[in-house]
């Protein structure tokens, strides 16, 4: 899994917590740092607003923090960020995580990268057409976690093309996934996919 980073969402405006969830700390480290060391051995990047770069560069190495793109005036939410590393990194795949989700598993982790492995091109070669997934996520009663997903480099690139050329109707995750080629995975622990809206 060479071609494939971590992503940990830290950009988002936290109005319901009333602070930085990223930057938090319940005893065991700040959530961002944290969620970072549940995506190891994948290189961590963190995505972040440009309010939001003082304080991040301060505990994190500022190569490694990536500020939302200003050429994407109209993209909002999680998209903005997964588009933004995209824009950094073209031919990278990207496991996405939120900063807020504390409780993701290990078990939960392997097996999304799992299936992503196994959708991999066999030793060069391209895997048959219909069995060739963009994103690879979990969903439940209908809903897709987008997070704990993976995104690659193909239909990211499908996506910001569509963004750049004013195509792109709905920047919702659970729309673009309805829509792409995804892969999708049963969830077997639901506390894995909670986020901490208070403390």
């Amino acid at each position: 899994m060479d071609n494939i980073f971590g992503v940990i969402l830290c950009g988002g405006e936290s109005r319901r917590m009333g602070r930085d969830k990223g930057l938090l700390d319940t005893g065991e480290g700040y959530w961002a740092i944290r969620m970072g060391g549940k995506l190891t051995p994948l290189p961590a990047f963190y995505s972040i607003n440009p309010q939001q770069w003082g304080n991040y560069s301060r505990i994190l190495p500022p190569d490694h923090l990536i500020i939302d793109s200003t050429l994407l005036p109209t993209i909002r939410g999680p998209l903005k960020g997964l588009l933004s590393i995209h824009e950094r990194f073209p031919d990278k795949d990207f496991l996405l995580v939120a900063c807020d989700m504390q409780d993701l598993d290990a078990a939960t982790i392997h097996k999304v990268t799992e299936a992503y492995s196994r959708n991999l091109p066999d030793q060069g070669r391209p895997a048959p057409g219909p069995d060739l997934y963009d994103f690879f996520v979990y969903q439940d009663q209908g809903f897709f976690q987008p997070f704990a997903g993976i995104y690659t480099s193909r239909g990211l690139t499908a996506i910001y093309r569509q963004a750049g050329e004013g195509r792109l109707l709905d920047s919702s995750l659970q729309s673009l996934l309805r829509e792409a080629r995804t892969k999708i995975l049963p969830i077997k622990n639901p506390a894995a996919f909670r986020n901490y809206n208070s403390f």
